[in-house]
């Protein structure tokens, strides 16, 4: 298993080390570590120093590529089937992100595979929550959370949002999601393979705004991580972006999951998360 992890010299890239180094199967991944050439020139020991906090792997291997930071690793991505790829944040408030972009969203919108955004990492991934809406992302959403909280204490909730309120705006008329009946099938067969491992998972259901209804979820169930299925690009006008407000609003770590993973085997999407 092959994982990109974008070494970033501010504080913040500490989360991203944090988080990989708690990537179930340490041991059986190649982690790869990207660094900028105009970051290496500034901290010449910013690789070794990142190898060191992922000590135990099967294999570290140092990449370097011109920045900035978001072209290097959308390129990077594009080049070697990574299973995961791993970044920290840029930091930048909503008036800086209006004028410079979201590191994160252009990596989530640019990379198939998924990619998992590192912020304050928590101690350990014991309890996940996955996002689901019943439609073609959600068997990928459901297998990366299973797999991530496969372990003796691990326990994953899927969260279905029942309904939302329609963007006035919308050029077309949404349909409505998928009611939670609609969502078994892939559910069961991943509450099955976490109570084999020890493991535990429910469903959960709500209605309301996706958007709030999974973050109000997330912080009053204090989850490790927050686990969503990647937007697809044929997304209406005001609806594409449901993944990216929960990516850079959410409080602690998400991995966000393309549709197509499962259909490449990988076993880590959203039509909506």
């Amino acid at each position: 298993m092959d994982c990109l992890v974008y070494v970033d010299p501010s504080p913040r890239g500490d989360w991203a080390l944090a988080l990989a180094a708690l990537l179930p199967g340490r041991e059986h991944r190649t982690f790869y570590l990207l660094a900028t050439e105009e970051d290496l020139e500034a901290h010449p020991d910013l690789l070794e120093r990142a190898a060191a906090r992922l000590a135990g792997a099967r294999s570290l291997r140092p990449v370097t590529r011109p920045g900035p930071p978001r072209r290097a690793v959308v390129l990077e991505a594009q080049e070697r089937p990574y299973d995961v790829v791993v970044v920290p944040p840029a930091g930048r408030n909503a008036v800086q992100r209006l004028f410079k972009g979201s590191r994160v969203a252009t990596v989530v919108r640019s990379v198939q595979a998924p990619v998992l955004v590192a912020r304050r990492p928590p101690s350990r991934l014991d309890r996940i929550l996955a996002a689901v809406s019943g439609g073609a992302a959600t068997p990928a959403v459901v297998a990366a959370a299973a797999e991530l909280a496969a372990g003796a204490n691990g326990h994953v909730d899927y969260l279905h949002v029942a309904s939302e309120v329609a963007l006035p705006f919308a050029p077309h008329e949404t349909p409505a999601p998928p009611p939670a009946g609609a969502l078994p099938d892939a559910l069961h067969s991943a509450q099955a393979a976490l109570a084999g491992a020890g493991g535990l998972g429910s469903l959960i259901v709500r209605e309301g705004i996706v958007v709030d209804e999974v973050l109000d979820a997330f912080e009053h169930g204090h989850y490790d991580l927050l686990v969503v299925g990647a937007p697809q690009a044929e997304r209406g006008l005001g609806r594409e972006d449901v993944t990216q407000r929960m990516v850079l609003r959410c409080p602690g770590s998400t991995l966000v999951v393309p549709a197509s993973r499962l259909r490449q085997g990988a076993g880590a999407g959203q039509d909506r998360a």
